[in-house]
């Protein structure tokens, strides 16, 4: 795949971002996905979350991503929402939930990062009435935090809608989002305005979920919420 091509209209494609809070890029059906996702997934073995393997950071260079898209939300980030970081503020981490795992779901959350990027790489089927951990989205959920005061007081306020129940009550005044990535398209949004969280991967699915999640410039400082949670998290 031409991937110049890939990302030909990726500045129209900014502008419904900042206008919608989320946008979908390109399908990735043209790539080898399952010879791709079969190596990250070796490569994380029982782990549901892994930081950045070799095979991960491989695909992401395949894609370009620093080259096409990071610079220019590095250019928003700086000149929109204030951020005076590095550019290579970035957490990449691949996301792997097996059919059946009861803990990898209705976790709602925003992310501490300003942008988010979701990418499907393996997708299972499902059996009727089943999910296949269908992403819940709520775009601009919540305003931009002003500070990490207001981040963490944010983030534990909406604590109380990260079960089913909560979603749903959630759900009748907010408008909701629900993206299944059978298309294979990327999802980018406005990472710490935007409330979501997935539906269950169910036990009869064909096989394992893993998408790849990329985060970008974190405005809060080293050891602010997003940072401690990371640190927990890759322990």
């Amino acid at each position: 795949m031409n991937i110049q091509e890939y990302w030909h209209d990726i500045d129209s494609r900014l502008e419904q971002l900042l206008e919608n809070g989320f946008v979908k890029l390109p399908s990735l059906k043209e790539f080898d996905l399952d010879f791709v996702a079969s190596d990250i997934s070796d490569e994380m073995g029982s782990l549901t979350f892994k930081e950045l393997g070799s095979h991960h950071k491989n695909f992401i260079q395949d894609l370009s991503i620093d080259k096409y898209l990071t610079p220019k939300l590095h250019n928003i980030a700086k000149n929109l929402f204030s951020y005076k970081g590095d550019i290579s503020n970035q957490y990449h981490v691949a996301r792997k939930v097996e059919p059946g795992n009861s803990k990898e779901m209705f976790r709602a959350h925003f992310d501490s990062h300003l942008f988010t990027m979701v990418l499907p790489l393996k997708i299972p089927e499902t059996e009727q009435d089943g999910t296949a951990g269908d992403l819940i989205y709520f775009p601009y959920a919540r305003k931009v935090p002003t500070n990490e005061i207001s981040n963490f007081i944010g983030k534990a306020y909406y604590k109380r809608f990260a079960s089913k129940d909560g979603m749903e009550k959630f759900s009748s005044n907010h408008q909701k989002r629900i993206d299944n990535f059978k298309d294979y398209q990327p999802l980018l949004f406005v990472g710490n305005t935007t409330l979501h969280t997935n539906f269950p991967v169910s036990t009869g699915c064909s096989s394992y979920r893993l998408t790849l999640l990329a985060h970008f410039f974190d405005p809060s400082p080293k050891y602010g919420v997003g940072g401690l949670l990371r640190l927990l998290r890759n322990r």
